[in-house]
């Protein structure tokens, strides 16, 4: 199985020095820049491709590691170009697009996939450690997937199989997780600001406390995580938690109810019962 890529940026370079690692066969690259394209072959060991036809003969799997805005124009030029088989199978790397946008290419016979590593990439190098504990999401037709699933025996990936008209939540779920986690984590941050805490000690001395939280979400789950006023049922302290935000941070009084609320609702009949949820709920509003 030879692998090729179409997209040189921190996805492709990243997969590509995953899958060489695990002794995978790379064909190469093929980039709008040929600098990337070359940094990519180097640090994969693999060659520079300068047309899709080269490309596409030398790989039985091609990635498309673009970014999301770039793969519809990709698909529409291997139509145009007509040198998929039967024996090539296609793969997007999107969480957000599903294997849809390959419709213009189904007259091949190719295998179709999407398949998508559940982590975030920094750098490329890192990325490429870090895929050794990721969990992709896939989808596609049966060739698509059999490829697909092939090469994630050989990596030692889980994988979960997603229905392709659930592809939109599922990423907007993924930015929920990983985009507002740092949103809600810096607001946390600027609240502490306001209390004269310097700036450069609040990582340091939070830090602790958030890598715990999360420990304890790994080990027991969301709801048996949760610790602090709301899962006590501690009317009194949220109640001075809002006043001291109504005078001297109202900017997050907003934040604080939503996130509550939601908290509430999450451990309703779980952890407190209907009565101490109507209290803290009314407090709350």
């Amino acid at each position: 199985m030879k692998i090729g890529f179409i997209g040189a940026g921190k996805v492709g370079t990243a997969l590509g020095i995953f899958f060489k690692q695990n002794s995978l066969t790379l064909s190469g690259y093929l980039s709008r820049s040929e600098t990337s394209s070359q940094c990519a072959a180097k640090a994969t060991d693999s060659a520079v491709f300068f047309d899709l036809p080269s490309l596409v003969a030398a790989s039985e799997v091609i990635f498309i590691t673009t970014g999301d805005d770039q793969i519809s124009t990709v698909i529409n030029q291997l139509a145009q170009t007509a040198c998929l088989t039967g024996h090539h199978t296609l793969v997007h790397t999107s969480g957000a697009l599903s294997t849809d946008l390959f419709d213009p290419l189904l007259a091949s016979g190719c295998g179709l996939c999407s398949l998508h590593p559940i982590m975030s990439f920094s750098d490329p190098f890192t990325a490429s450690q870090n895929l050794k504990q990721a969990v992709f999401t896939l989808e596609g037709n049966e060739k698509g997937r059999a490829a697909a699933q092939k090469i994630l025996k050989i990596t030692s990936n889980p994988y979960s199989v997603i229905d392709k008209g659930d592809k939109v939540l599922y990423h907007a779920a993924a930015c929920v997780l990983s985009n507002y986690l740092v949103t809600l984590i810096d607001s946390g941050f600027e609240l502490l600001k306001t209390t004269g805490i310097a700036a450069d000690e609040i990582t340091r001395a939070f830090m602790p406390l958030i890598t715990a939280t999360l420990g304890n979400i790994e080990r027991s789950g969301t709801v048996n995580a949760l610790t602090g006023p709301l899962v006590r049922g501690d009317e009194n302290t949220i109640g001075k938690h809002i006043e001291a935000l109504k005078t001297q941070a109202p900017e997050f009084m907003t934040l604080y109810q939503t996130m509550g609320l939601a908290t509430i609702d999450m451990i309703k009949d779980k952890r407190i019962d209907a009565e101490t949820y109507e209290h803290l709920e009314s407090k709350l509003k």
